[in-house]
């Protein structure tokens, strides 16, 4: 076995033909080979053909199972014509299997312990009711019955609202109406499992996705790793726990990162490909390859953070003229610009409120097409590195990644990073330091970000792919250096490096625990597994004469930190029974019932439940924490519903809010996970939902 073969997984030599592979032996692949290799390109398609289908059908109020079904079965039979067109790795029946079984199992451990946040909280919960909302109301806007609210002259009045967290207000007067805040993949997916189970088969999604992406991550570990040491990964991964809390939660990181790896996947296919000398074959996987990584953006618009650091990739490629580049980079673009129109049309004001963060990742597409497009010119006109530069590339990208990590990992050491206290989440972060931490809320805790994967992975996980990630770009610097064809791993190489350098320096998210790490699940998680197991895979190669017990003693240094990092929570479920209190909920109200949100948290988390899933006219009097009801608004509101016709009804979630005759409705006693900033949170904290009623009549009447 070569050194190239030991730490980078490069596994069997390849045929020029894109159907196969040969490598473990010339007999015919096992079904679960084909399974692990093909499933996850297979879904995958699947999963970004149905975002695409969702913004012309969503926007035309077709978003109907008598349109929807039919057109499934046919992208369900194009996603098998791409399974079939991906190269398959035989590899020994056990292995597959046991992958196979491993994606089955983290599916179904998630859906064993699914949440029921349909209270909106979180963005969870943004996620369920927006996928709720489409599968019921067949259309992306939400309607929010400006006549039942009192007319144009109660929705426009400036103390009065129709948004909510997750849900922005648009237009004016008898236009007035609210849009979704996310983008329209999850809530696609999310709308056909309620189709098919209701609420309990909408929550599911979530766990069927993880499945399915840990189907994918078991094919890309089984071309950069090998069979062998694709199982133990796919075991990291399956039991890391932010990995298990976003698919036990309606959260969008399942999906994304099944595209993901799938699109990783058949990049490894299309560089190795190419790198054999089947250039036509490699153009045939290439742009498949572009088009699913392009995609990922469809499901979560910071993907374009991928989609920059592949441009690199596709020119590298095309330099090399190992076939694909071309190809990779028109997939890419086509992907970005699907995805940027799906978000345009469907997610604007979405787009709006994370300026900030989009117009970087913007400039970091355009500068690095702009570089990629320059290499390109520069070598087609026999422009090369040369000297000491070209002699001292492996060293000098080896000193960088290690350079990055200790940068990243020292942070807390000699930085505080901070955001703008106007921040709307610097007041939370205010509020959850109260619980004895000096308050300072605008710090967003970014420095933590290595403690906060070795939270979850441990010390020696993080370790280890930092020192392979260093060595493996030393590889990739050689390689150039001596004009052989770039490693088949190169792609996602430098996404796992890049993305996860990235993230970990900017996660952009309210960093509170285990909330925040979900940020880590599409990329930084599965790259540190990764890239930790090929550091033992290649310890244990060096050392031939102690190899297995070398890989036994690596293999749980990595494990173990796993298993006591997720053993609090392994077997919690949380939120339950919201689902049952939402049901309660919609009981309480009657045909002619308007519903008048009249404090903080009563608009929060229940506007868009009263109103898309008990189909309650609802409308929010802005109140602010601390400050009297507005007793004047509240009467313009309650005079204009009663002149529709309709019985005003004031709802709170603190009884204090409301005068009159009230009711509860909502009493639940549940749990949700910690918030905390500082330290690795364990078992879930005690939630309380409460909803109280209080029908209103006018003093005119």
């Amino acid at each position: 076995m070569t050194r190239n073969r030991r730490l980078g997984g490069e596994g069997a030599g390849v045929s020029g033909r894109p159907g196969r592979f040969h490598g473990v032996d010339d007999a015919r692949p096992s079904l679960a080979a084909r399974v692990v290799s093909r499933g996850g390109v297979g879904a995958a398609t699947l999963v970004l053909v149905v975002a695409v289908l969702a913004v012309p059908l969503g926007l035309t109020g077709l978003w109907r199972p008598v349109v929807v079904l039919p057109l499934l079965l046919v992208a369900l039979a194009g996603a098998l014509v791409a399974a079939h067109r991906t190269p398959v790795l035989p590899s020994p029946r056990w292995a597959a299997g046991a992958i196979v079984l491993l994606a089955l199992g983290g599916g179904l451990w998630a859906g064993l312990t699914h949440a029921e946040h349909v209270v909106l909280r979180r963005d969870a919960g943004t996620y369920a009711l927006s996928g709720q909302h489409l599968a019921t109301a067949h259309e992306v806007r939400v309607d929010v019955r400006v006549a039942d609210l009192g007319g144009a002259a109660v929705v426009d009045d400036s103390g009065v609202t129709s948004g909510s967290p997750g849900f922005f207000e648009q237009g004016s007067g008898a236009g007035t109406h609210v849009v979704p805040q996310f983008l329209l993949a999850t809530p696609a997916w999310l709308s056909i499992g309620w189709w098919l189970g209701g609420w309990t088969g909408m929550l599911l999604v979530p766990a069927v996705a993880l499945g399915a992406a840990l189907l994918a991550f078991g094919g890309l570990a089984l071309r950069v790793l090998g069979p062998r040491w694709a199982v133990p990964a796919t075991a990291l991964l399956a039991a890391a726990q932010p990995v298990l809390h976003a698919g036990r939660s309606t959260y969008s990181e399942p999906l994304a990162l099944l595209v993901g790896c799938a699109g990783l996947a058949l990049l490894v296919d299309t560089t190795r490909v190419g790198a054999a000398g089947g250039w036509t074959a490699a153009r045939r996987l290439a742009l498949p390859a572009g088009l699913l990584l392009g995609g990922v953006a469809l499901v979560r618009v910071d993907a374009l953070r991928e989609t920059a650091l592949l441009l690199p990739v596709a020119a590298l490629l095309a330099v090399r003229r190992d076939g694909g580049g071309g190809r990779l980079a028109l997939g890419l673009g086509i992907g970005t610009a699907v995805a940027a129109a799906s978000a345009l049309l469907t997610s604007r004001p979405y787009l709006g409120s994370i300026g900030g963060s989009l117009l970087p990742l913007a400039a970091g597409v355009v500068v690095l097409l702009g570089a990629s497009l320059g290499l390109v010119a520069l070598a087609r006109r026999g422009v090369r590195l040369g000297g000491v530069a070209r002699r001292r590339l492996p060293e000098v990208l080896e000193v960088l990644v290690l350079l990055a990590f200790v940068v990243l990992a020292s942070r807390p050491l000699w930085q505080t990073v901070r955001q703008s206290p106007d921040d709307p989440g610097s007041r939370v972060v205010a509020g959850l330091q109260a619980q004895g931490l000096p308050v300072d809320g605008g710090r967003t805790y970014a420095e933590h970000t290595v403690q906060w994967t070795a939270w979850w992975l441990g010390v020696p996980a993080v370790v280890l792919a930092a020192l392979a990630a260093a060595s493996l770009a030393a590889r990739v610097g050689r390689a150039w250096r001596d004009d052989r064809p770039l490693p088949a791993w190169t792609g996602p190489l430098l996404v796992a490096v890049g993305s996860t350098a990235l993230t970990l320096y900017r996660p952009g998210i309210t960093p509170d625990h285990p909330w925040a790490d979900r940020r880590l699940v599409t990329v930084v998680l599965p790259a540190v597994v990764l890239l930790s197991v090929a550091a033992v895979r290649g310890l244990a190669a060096r050392v031939p004469a102690a190899r297995v017990p070398v890989a036994v003693v690596g293999l749980l240094a990595l494990a173990v930190p796993v298993a006591l990092a997720t053993a609090p929570t392994a077997g919690e479920r949380t939120e339950r029974g919201e689902v049952a209190a939402l049901h309660r909920a919609c009981r309480a109200f009657g045909p002619g019932d308007t519903a008048v949100l009249v404090d903080s948290r009563a608009a929060n988390e229940w506007t868009q439940v009263l109103r898309g899933a008990c189909d309650v006219p609802t409308v929010v009097v802005r109140t602010r924490r601390g400050q009297p009801l507005p007793a004047e608004t509240v009467a313009t509101v309650v005079r204009g519903v009663e002149a529709a016709g309709r019985r005003p009804v004031l709802v709170a979630a603190d009884p204090a809010g409301v005068t009159g005759a009230t009711r509860q409705v909502v009493g639940l006693r549940t749990t949700e996970d910690a918030r905390l900033l500082e330290r690795r949170p364990g078992r879930g904290v005690r939630l309380d939902v409460d909803l109280w009623l209080a029908p209103v009549r006018s003093s005119a009447r």
